[in-house]
């Protein structure tokens, strides 16, 4: 299933990406880590700070809150996040609560994530996975209806 937005949609999310890289955002207390473009690494990146790749990375990326590829970054290799936004290109697996696809992004992966968004121009190959902490959470939680359990309780009652 994906999402698409309008122009002023766009805009916002822009804005939002913005802020959350913003150096006066109070979730970045441990700052901004950047690559830029044309720096190529080979190897894991662990980040407990926002982190956004412009470059290339062959290997994994360990990131704690937001973990961003932008339009000229390139990872081949599994990414885990609280959120992901993608507007480069990702090969390998993605892991995260939230994962968007922006309209220059190009994800061939594996994904797993609560929420999934693409945005128009956005391009998705691959295989999208529940994230399977929520499942866990909506088997403990007691559904609204349950027409077989209702009717069992009524017979016990009774």
């Amino acid at each position: 299933m994906a999402l698409f937005s309008s122009n002023k949609e766009k805009r916002e999310n822009e804005d939002k990406l913005s802020k959350q890289f913003s150096v006066n955002n109070e979730e970045n207390v441990n700052g901004i880590s950047t690559i830029s473009m044309e720096t190529t690494i080979t190897g894991t990146i662990e980040s407990n700070s926002v982190f956004k790749m412009e470059g290339v990375l062959n290997g994994d990326i360990n990131g704690n809150k937001l973990v961003h590829v932008g339009k000229t970054g390139k990872v081949n290799g599994n990414i885990t996040a609280e959120t992901v936004v993608i507007d480069g290109e990702v090969s390998g697996e993605v892991a995260a609560d939230k994962v968007e696809i922006g309209n220059t992004g190009k994800v061939y992966a594996t994904i797993t994530s609560a929420v999934f968004v693409i945005q128009e121009g956005g391009l998705f190959e691959g295989t999208k996975k529940i994230k399977v902490a929520l499942i866990k959470e909506k088997e403990t939680k007691p559904k609204a209806f349950d027409k077989e359990k209702l009717e069992k309780k009524e017979n016990k009652e009774l």
